[in-house]
């Protein structure tokens, strides 16, 4: 099974389970880098509530994700203090910062660069077993999108497709299939676990990057939370669309 997504920053925890569900998570980076999405910015939770987490960079048009620079401007001491002042009274704030410290220190020059090393440790520190693979090394030269799709879950050697619900509005399971490719919906934000959070009187934040859930549990508490989740939904029978 393989999960194809733009390789975000400090991810959520969908992304984080894929880690587990599947054999390879494929790093789409040879797609235009846009505004708005998660590959240079996630959220946390600090004293005045939900805020981003924002690594700038230098936009140009139709620049690719892996050709997007981070800006010069960025401070990576400053995010790094923002985490440990929002998560100072968590139990596991100093084992987040162990993992998240030395990559975001090493000052780097590009956004995928910075990107797929904070992954790499992520699932290392996780114990997740899903290769992470670069689409860009794939060397797909097809636009149309879900023959781009085909391809990509046939170069990994994969048959299912771990998708989404936000994939929904334009996933082609039907053209997928024609390609030998079925789909399992993982449906992740409908069954977001609930934990202790920091700051529990404002509530609790679903969908937070993983650095979240990292200082409230630690990293073994939360690869522990991400695998049960993803046991009870496997038992759960597959969508009829999902295997045509």
């Amino acid at each position: 099974m393989i999960y194809i997504e733009q390789p975000p920053f400090a991810p959520w925890l969908g992304f984080c389970e894929a880690l587990f569900a599947c054999d390879t998570v494929a790093l789409y980076d040879d797609v235009p880098y846009t505004d708005g999405g998660y590959q240079n910015r996630n959220r946390i939770k600090t004293a005045d509530g939900v805020r981003w987490l924002t690594v700038p960079v230098a936009r140009a048009p139709g620049q690719l994700i892996r050709d997007t620079p981070i800006a010069p401007g960025f401070d990576a001491d400053r995010m790094l203090r923002t985490i440990r002042l929002a998560y100072a009274r968590t139990p596991h704030a100093d084992e987040a910062l162990h993992v998240l410290q030395p990559v975001l220190g090493q000052r780097h020059t590009w956004l995928a660069d910075l990107n797929i090393e904070l992954l790499t440790h992520i699932r290392a520190a996780l114990g997740a077993p899903a290769r992470l693979q670069l689409t860009s090394e794939m060397r797909i030269a097809d636009t149309d999108r879900t023959r781009r799709l085909a391809a990509i879950c046939a170069a990994a050697g994969c048959e299912v497709l771990w998708a989404g619900s936000g994939t929904r509005s334009y996933l082609d399971t039907t053209a997928l299939a024609q390609h030998r490719v079925s789909v399992r919906w993982n449906e992740y934000a409908d069954r977001h676990p609930v934990y202790q959070q920091a700051w529990p009187r404002q509530g609790f934040a679903p969908n937070l990057s993983v650095i979240d859930t990292v200082c409230a549990l630690g990293w073994a508490g939360t690869a522990a939370l991400l695998r049960t989740g993803l046991a009870t939904h496997l038992q759960q029978p597959a969508p009829k669309e999902a295997t045509a």
